[in-house]
């Protein structure tokens, strides 16, 4: 890969903040009307189709040699990519719908560039919060304010498990027979770290770990979408993203771990095997 990954990096801030835009729009509607996706508490809106239209389209017209893989299928099959292709955008036009719906402002637009399923860049754009994070590999990771100031991110230098704020998050398919609903996870690591957080959103999440304010990170059943932009972040602030068994089938695997780098051996440690 010797591409200049620039263009492609400004391209996809663009669009995630003209699809922000169209989230907050329809957000100051009186009522949001969501609809069931097959399981009851998994949702999809207007929002989500209309977010995904202007980032998707955006993308087949400015890099129509590329595959597409999105959440919705609003102009492209949904969940499946595109074409085959060794550069593929992977895009979550709304991530952390139950938010939206539910009037919290953790909700995102989530864009990234893979290369041969590699992901090389990374924009999450929440547009509720005023914060924008961005990167590329090789180029760095930073976080853009409302005001429009900036920040390098880096992640947090924690060394000590017991010192530590993690995060995770509960799959929609928590309840059907032979799925891990994460419970017993968190009471295997909720007495050894500083606390625990769950705000809905897995790509905020990572960003979070990108930013130290998280020191570590994990999730089972997430799509690519879920967690592609957010890794890239992760990555170029100095940290480390996994499978549960610290091998790289962290993107397509449902499954993920993500930490500042110093606590991921216990992280997976204390994880265990996957179900």
């Amino acid at each position: 890969m010797n591409a200049d990954l620039q263009p492609f990096l400004q391209q996809a801030q663009r669009l995630a903040l003209a699809a922000g835009e169209e989230l907050l729009r329809q957000r100051r509607q009186l009522v949001v009307a969501a609809e069931s996706k097959g399981r009851r508490r998994e949702l999809v809106t207007a929002a989500d189709r209309a977010a995904e239209q202007i980032v998707v389209g955006g993308l087949l017209a400015a890099f129509p040699q590329h595959a597409v893989l999105a959440e919705e299928g609003v102009l492209t099959t949904q969940g499946v990519a595109s074409k085959v292709a060794d550069w593929t955008w992977i895009v979550d036009p709304l991530d952390g719908t139950t938010n939206f719906v539910h009037g919290l402002p953790h909700f995102a637009v989530a864009i990234a560039l893979a290369y041969r399923n590699v992901p090389v860049v990374g924009v999450v754009h929440a547009p509720a919060l005023g914060e924008t994070f961005f990167g590329a590999r090789g180029l760095g990771a930073r976080r853009r304010f409302a005001d429009g100031r900036e920040q390098v991110l880096a992640v947090s230098r924690t060394h000590e498990f017991a010192d530590a704020l993690l995060a995770t998050g509960f799959s929609y398919n928590r309840n059907e027979p032979g799925r891990d609903d994460n419970t017993g996870h968190v009471a295997a690591i909720l007495p050894h770290c500083r606390d625990l957080r769950r705000l809905g959103s897995a790509e905020l999440d990572l960003c979070y770990v990108a930013a130290g304010v998280y020191d570590g990170y994990w999730e089972l059943y997430l799509a690519p979408y879920d967690v592609a932009a957010g890794a890239v972040l992760i990555q170029e602030a100095g940290g480390r993203v996994s499978d549960w068994h610290g091998g790289e089938d962290w993107l397509f695997g449902q499954q993920v771990a993500a930490s500042n780098g110093p606590l991921h051996g216990e992280l997976l440690q204390r994880l265990g095997s996957r179900p």
